[in-house]
């Protein structure tokens, strides 16, 4: 299936006060969404990302209908939640068959009260880690097959809203592919706060995922444990060097 991976479009003074922007605005690669595409790719689906940093939203929409995907998953913050909500829409106004799913830190939070305020454009809710639970997802609508069941998802079905279990955390880290980089187009676009790298191109990596921690302001998915991994899972070391090199 054709899968569009995509952050919407946002401007650095929605988010940076003007006086102090040209000392914070910063774009970082968004690991979420890479590894969410290395998994799908690893399925044998045709994927591209969207970086709405970069591109005005009229662009955004024209090179969505030119590659007329079958799925978009949106990635959403709380300050983007509106854009996110935007783009569903304008997808819609694309194809109205497209298979709009939205995931990331506002989402998560929030869960089936994303459906309150977000039209008739998003039909899932990615409620946790969305590697697997993406890829479950984009293989059964290729099939047809019903999302009842699939874990880590809130969807709507006609005029029901399906709130599946919760999908257990990965456990192990070593499975997932390594991000997909080669999405990304100009590697020189994602610069780091000023004065905090040498040289451009700029890499990020992920070592390990979660935390020990319960602070009250974090989005950490398994906040109460219940996971049982006591909050933090870590990569092998060879695992990691393999992505250095």
């Amino acid at each position: 299936m054709k899968c569009a991976l995509v952050i919407p479009s946002w401007l650095p003074e929605e988010l940076f006060p003007t006086k102090t922007a040209g000392f914070q605005i910063n774009y970082w690669q968004p690991l979420g969404t890479l590894y969410v595409a290395a998994c799908l790719k690893k399925s044998g689906h045709e994927v591209r990302f969207y970086n709405g940093a970069f591109m005005r939203q009229d662009e955004l929409i024209k090179e969505l209908a030119d590659f007329n995907p079958g799925f978009v998953g949106l990635y959403s913050t709380t300050f983007g939640w509106n854009k996110a909500v935007t783009t569903a829409h304008d997808v819609k106004s694309i194809n109205p068959e497209i298979y709009i799913a939205v995931g990331g830190p506002f989402p998560i939070a929030r869960q089936n009260l994303c459906f309150q305020d977000s039209g008739e454009g998003i039909v899932a809710v990615i409620t946790g880690e969305g590697e697997v639970t993406v890829t479950d997802l984009v293989n059964r609508l290729e099939s047809g097959q019903s999302l009842r069941g699939v874990l880590g998802i809130i969807c709507r079905e006609g005029n029901e809203i399906i709130e599946n279990p919760p999908r257990p955390l990965i456990e192990d880290l070593d499975e997932l592919p390594l991000p997909a980089r080669e999405l990304l187009g100009d590697l020189d676009d994602y610069t780091p706060p000023p004065a905090t790298y040498r040289r451009k191109p700029v890499a990020v990596m992920m070592t390990a995922r979660g935390c020990n921690r319960r602070c009250i302001f974090c989005s950490q998915i398994d906040r109460e444990r219940k996971s049982g991994k006591r909050g933090i899972r870590y990569r092998s070391v060879d695992n990691v060097l393999d992505e250095i090199r």
